[in-house]
């Protein structure tokens, strides 16, 4: 079994004419690279992070053979003035690039057979929940974020996917995911809207949370930390009318205004109650979690397959280019 961690960047051709790619360096070092062309919709750079061939601990399927896994992240961008980014919220106060284009970036996942001709050509995708990967019960697997980490032999015999060949593919856009990669946790970077003055844009933010725990973290920071411009309450079940929470009986958890708790701390919420706050938020990126740049880095998923495709393909051949 090999792993190997760090970089290959390669760059893409247009969105809609698809990718080409050229290999300009040695594939044994994984590091390739491409210039994109004129401004376009598009992806723009693939940057391979982590492989594993074979990966589930080198376990075969019959006729399907061996897997391996290739992680890694994508670079996008689109054309703030094309009408068809019109419902991005606030894209056209994102900040832009030198070709005049909004860029984001997420992160992918990839189990896929080495012996492609031996696959399904099928595709499960699935789109993360917070960043976690949650294919369990459809994989009839453990759960966790690095599935390619599974070995028992019990377990993968009896899987649903990958004795059919399938190739797995999870990919981030979900801002509430976090930024932390740690774990294989899939992430999505969005840019931040600002006003044409620089100020920030602020706007009223809901939140609605069931938790046990003893704070909470909001969606997007809070514009103000004046407890009189927010609104916390609680009620037992959905058909009782909601009490508000006094201010001195919560707080923002510090001045980054990004998390609440209630007093005094260490104080736990209700496991299944029901709260709901309501506040400024400010910070908002161009694009919310449900719709733009997240949803458009999910459309682009397919072209980064074709580049990973290639990608394996060639290093399967040692080839030094496609």
């Amino acid at each position: 079994m090999t792993a190997h961690g760090g970089g290959m960047c390669i760059s893409s051709h247009r969105l809609l004419l698809g990718v080409c790619i050229t290999i300009v360096s040695a594939l044994a070092t994984a590091a390739a690279l491409v210039v994109a062309p004129a401004a376009d919709a598009r992806i723009t750079k693939v940057q391979i992070t982590t492989t594993e061939a074979p990966t589930f601990g080198g376990y075969s399927w019959p006729s399907v053979g061996q897997y391996e896994k290739i992680v890694g992240k994508a670079f996008g961008e689109v054309d703030p003035t094309d009408p068809k980014n019109a419902v991005i919220v606030d894209i056209g106060l994102a900040p832009r690039n030198a070709r005049g284009n909004v860029e984001y970036s997420f992160d992918f996942y990839i189990l896929k057979p080495i012996d492609l001709s031996k696959g399904a050509h099928k595709v499960m995708y699935k789109p993360p929940n917070r960043g976690g990967k949650t294919w369990a019960s459809l994989g009839r697997v453990p759960g966790g974020n690095d599935p390619g980490s599974i070995t028992d032999p019990t377990v993968l015999a009896h899987s649903f996917l990958m004795p059919r060949g399938y190739t797995m593919v999870w990919s981030g856009w979900d801002k509430s995911a976090g930024t932390s990669t740690a774990n294989f946790n899939i992430t999505v970077t969005l840019p931040i809207a600002t006003n044409p003055d620089g100020s920030s844009i602020t706007g009223p933010a809901y939140e609605y949370i069931v938790t046990s725990g003893t704070s909470f973290t909001l969606s997007y920071p809070a514009a103000t930390s004046d407890q009189a411009q927010a609104t916390l309450t609680h009620r037992v079940h959905l058909d009782d009318p909601p009490e508000v929470i006094l201010a001195s009986e919560w707080e923002y958890t510090d001045a980054s205004l990004t998390a609440i708790r209630l007093l005094p701390a260490g104080t736990s919420f209700v496991a299944n109650d029901i709260y709901e706050f309501s506040y400024t938020a400010g910070e908002l990126p161009a694009v919310p979690q449900s719709a733009g740049c997240g949803a458009g880095a999910a459309r682009l998923v397919p072209r980064v397959g074709r580049v990973v495709q290639r990608h394996a393909a060639a290093a399967q051949q040692g080839a030094e280019a496609l």
